[in-house]
């Protein structure tokens, strides 16, 4: 027995070593839970096979091998001296719901099956494991629209990879009992036969499996109301409402989203369908059913995606997974995935090359005002190496690096996103829809373009290499580059309390609950006092309360460093509580420092600051008041006669409440103002609320407008974005009114 468990240890303590160098899987988390889970079961069942043959007992080969699990999470608790683990406590707990049940049903399979008498039961273990690895994940993902999987043998896999906050449902821990359920009655099983090869009768074992038998049955009966599964049907009756339009049906919750504005999504999205069938000469040819979810939880708790857009291409029937919040700026690249399933790999309807999937559907995306891809890339080049990552290499050589889905996934999200996007639309626009779909399954570039990968790249590195980069290039670059991917990330699931409380404050704030709010904002900060989203929230709810705006002043100083650039919301912060406590000087100095802050992109962000530090303290309050936004709209209405800047704040409360043509009436009432960039923003936040309110010849015109303003400002890619969105109007003006 001994040399038995002693080769058990070792391969225990190889595989935890073996994880150490991996950022992620290095630390006791539910990555490493699900490996060493997935170890336990065939490690414990192999080796309780021979142990049980020479005559073992049950309860001190169980025993050992529970023990035993104890090699791994010590030598991953030791990973702590050289790497982060901010979630430990948790990785603990996920270790012992993965890693124990799994070990146990091992043994207790290893018991049932030399009970049985059977021959191989080594390579039964292992033949059953790997069928409940494979059907179990096959069974979840490949017929049912969830991004999570439970799994007898390994535990789970939580959610996708994109997700830095796992979502942990109670599904995981009765699916996990389920587990344990079935290893008791594996045991009473082993524990019958063996009476029975004996002569006798056991009647233990035989209540033993007959009461494991119902709740196994029961289990399954209701796996989807305990969350083992989620079906299509499911979802639908969660969220509630449904809009059939054409070739599109959406599912959302009306108790988050009006019948007005699904049908506006649903001209959007017929309006990104045709221009993809154009640009990529394809078709989807049956319904596509879009699932939008009013907040991330919802979406966890049903499908295990908490906040990534998600469409499985592999299911039967064309679908996406969205937050509505997200709708407009990730629809069409999530419609790109449905329209490239057509010329994917059979079954998968995907590449396996994971560059040329997100690539593609990146590079359809429409304008979004941002710098094009190609500008990116070649701002990217002229960043430190440290920032550019894995450009810094060269840009061929990170797109081929990302055609693989390690290279991809290791690499850092946006730099991947944005590389392989740029590649791809060198090759739709220099080659054509034809070979990139020819190219698109198998990712064999010999085949459909004659070179190589390697040529192909090169080929687009000089063009790049050509590109014009803008200051706006060059200053998002330097941020969306920059940021770290999972692999890189301190802790990569770490989401600290801090930033949960301020989610939980915003969507207080949401929901009205402003009291609610400003205590989650001021519990936030009791955990980090220096964290800025929470100082801007308790900032803003405190004055909106009319508590003294010299304590919040006191409060925000020491948060902005006078010799840096500054988090330009918390200078919003102190210049509103400035303005508030009387001090015009100090909050136009704050306000100034603001706008140096904010990156020349943010166009929206600049043109409401500016407008707000034209705001008179009593205006001003309004707009942070935490009251009826309908009562709040009124007010500042009411102020507007004399203070034009008060016209976009009571129009964005208007908005707020769903009232978009009185919005739309609202800041139509402005004067058009003489600074020509905040001309251009109020052009197309008019256009923004004709749209909203269905005025599709006036979004089409005053969008017109906003993109000849941008045109001749030589802000290209604002040009762009309300260029299409002036196609859009347009296109839905012959639309019919419901469709």
């Amino acid at each position: 027995m001994r040399p038995l468990l002693s080769r058990s240890a070792l391969l225990y303590a190889g595989l935890a070593v073996a994880l150490w160098p991996w950022p992620v899987l290095g630390v006791l988390h539910v990555e490493s839970s699900a490996i060493v889970a997935a170890a336990a079961f065939f490690v414990a069942g192999g080796s309780a096979v021979r142990a049980f043959r020479r005559g073992a007992r049950l309860r001190a080969v169980l025993t050992r091998h529970l023990a035993l699990l104890t090699v791994p999470w010590v030598l991953l608790t030791l990973s702590l001296l050289w790497r982060p683990n901010c979630e430990y406590v948790e990785g603990l707990a996920l270790y012992e719901v993965f890693a124990l049940p799994s070990a146990a049903l091992g043994v207790a399979l290893a018991w049932a099956l030399t009970g049985a008498g059977f021959r191989r039961p080594t390579l039964a273990v292992l033949g059953i494991g790997l069928a409940l690895v494979v059907g179990g994940v096959v069974y979840d993902l490949g017929f049912h629209p969830q991004f999570y999987t439970y799994n007898h043998v390994f535990g789970g896999v939580l959610g996708p990879i994109y997700d830095e906050e796992l979502a942990l449902r109670p599904g995981l821990f009765l699916f996990r009992g389920v587990t344990l359920c079935w290893a008791a009655w594996l045991i009473g099983l082993g524990t019958w036969l063996r009476a029975r090869r004996e002569g006798r009768r056991d009647r233990r074992a035989t209540v033993l499996g007959a009461v494991c038998a119902l709740l196994l049955g029961a289990a399954y009966l209701f796996a989807e109301p305990l969350g083992f599964t989620t079906t299509e049907a499911g979802i639908a009756r969660r969220l509630g409402g449904r809009f059939d339009a054409g070739r599109f049906i959406f599912f959302y919750d009306p108790a988050h989203l009006r019948p007005p504005e699904v049908e506006r999504h649903a001209q959007d999205a017929a309006y990104r369908y045709d221009q993809l069938r154009a640009r990529l000469g394809s078709d989807v040819p049956e319904r596509i059913r879009v699932y939008l979810y009013p907040n991330p939880d919802t979406k966890a708790a049903l499908t295990g995606a908490r906040t990534t857009s998600v469409t499985p291409v592999w299911l039967a029937r064309p679908q996406m997974h969205l937050l509505q919040i997200e709708m407009e700026r990730t629809f069409a690249h999530e419609l790109a995935h449905l329209f490239a399933r057509e010329f994917g790999l059979p079954v998968l309807n995907a590449s396996l090359a994971v560059g040329l999937v997100e690539g593609l559907a990146v590079a359809v995306e429409p304008p979004d005002g941002l710098p094009p891809m190609e500008q990116q890339v070649a701002a990217a080049l002229q960043l430190p190496r440290a920032e550019a990552g894995r450009l810094a290499d060269g840009p061929a050589e990170a797109v081929a690096a990302s055609l693989s889905p390690l290279g991809f996934w290791t690499g850092r999200g946006a730099a991947t996103y944005a590389t392989s996007g740029a590649f791809v639309r060198y090759l739709l626009d220099h080659y054509g829809a034809d070979r990139l779909r020819r190219v698109y399954a198998r990712a064999d570039f010999v085949e459909a373009y004659g070179r190589s990968v390697e040529e192909l790249a090169g080929a687009w590195e000089a063009e790049v290499r050509r590109a014009r980069v803008t200051e706006e290039a060059r200053a998002y670059a330097a941020w969306v580059f920059a940021q770290p991917s999972l692999f890189e990330r301190r802790c990569p699931h770490h989401v600290p309390r801090w930033e949960r409380l301020t989610e939980e404050a915003r969507e207080a704030e949401a929901a009205g609950q402003w009291a609610e709010a400003r205590l989650l904002f001021r519990e936030a900060l009791e955990a980090r006092a220096d964290y800025g989203p929470a100082l801007v929230g308790w900032a803003e709810r405190a004055l909106g309360a009319s508590a003294p705006p010299e304590e919040v002043v006191r409060r925000l100083r020491p948060a902005i460093p006078a010799d840096t650039v500054g988090d330009p919301l918390l200078l919003r912060a102190l210049g509103d509580a400035l303005r508030l406590a009387g001090d015009s000087t100090g909050a136009m100095a704050a306000y100034e420092r603001a706008l140096d802050a904010l990156p020349p992109y943010a166009r929206g962000t600049k043109a409401a600051l500016r407008w707000r530090a034209a705001l008179s303290p009593e205006a001003l309050w309004f707009v942070l008041a935490g009251a009826d936004p309908t009562a709040r709209a009124e007010a500042l209405e009411r102020r507007a006669v004399r203070e034009p800047a008060a016209w976009p704040f009571a129009a964005a409360l208007r908005a707020e409440t769903h009232a978009f043509e009185r919005a739309f009436a609202d800041l139509l009432q402005m004067p058009p103002p003489g600074d020509a960039p905040l001309a251009r923003a109020r052009l197309g936040a008019l256009a923004d609320l004709a749209w909203q309110a269905g005025r599709f010849a006036d979004a089409d015109r005053l969008s017109r407008e906003a993109a000849a303003g941008y045109l001749v400002a030589g802000e290209e890619s604002a040009a762009h974005l309300w260029a299409d969105r002036a196609a859009r109007a347009r296109y839905a003006a012959r639309l019919p009114p419901s469709l």
